[in-house]
């Protein structure tokens, strides 16, 4: 199982993603608002996490965080930016492409 660490504020940004995991099968750890790049490299190592949203970040924090989970052996670790949609994610952890069709045809 596809285990995602999940750290942001609580804007509902957060929360919208780890639904969209959630739904999707993927086992999410929702840590709520870590402040620095450092706590979140700790969490995600602790919880062998395959891959960790940093939600509500600059570049330049997500970049400190690639380099931190480097430095722990974690370099194999999916780091998506906070710009990144849900579906986006989705798709690229499991390879299903998530978005509703837009035919309402039924057979």
């Amino acid at each position: 199982m596809i285990r995602v660490v999940i750290a942001g504020d609580d804007d509902g940004d957060a929360a919208e993603l780890a639904m969209a995991l959630r739904d999707a099968g993927i086992e999410v750890v929702y840590t709520g608002p870590l402040r620095t790049a450092e706590q979140v490299a700790a969490t995600v190592v602790q919880e062998d996490a395959d891959a960790v949203g940093f939600r509500g970040t600059d570049e330049a924090a997500v970049a400190e965080l690639r380099g931190l989970l480097v430095e722990r052996g974690a370099e194999d670790v999916v780091v998506f930016p906070s710009t990144a949609a849900p579906d986006e994610i989705v798709q690229s952890l499991t390879g299903t492409d998530t978005r509703r069709s837009e035919s309402t045809r039924t057979t």
